[in-house]
């Protein structure tokens, strides 16, 4: 009934300091986000806002490349 002094706290869930690919998926938010575009069924919109901010980062890395080659 009496609380211990000196006593660890809780320990956070481990999460890994670097997002890499190969755990981005196993992410809570991602999980979350995931299954929020499934179930108001947002594949379409969510695939469109995907092309469109992918086509802007391939534009920007293209316009960078050429640049430092000239």
């Amino acid at each position: 009934m009496s609380k211990t002094v000196g006593t660890e706290e809780k320990a956070a869930p481990a999460t890994p300091e670097v997002m890499t690919i190969k755990n981005f998926r196993s992410n809570g938010d991602i999980e979350n986000f995931y299954r929020y575009i499934h179930d108001n069924g947002l594949r379409r919109e969510a695939f469109m806002l995907m092309e469109y901010a992918i086509s802007k980062v391939a534009k920007v890395r293209k316009g960078k490349r050429s640049k430092t080659l000239q």
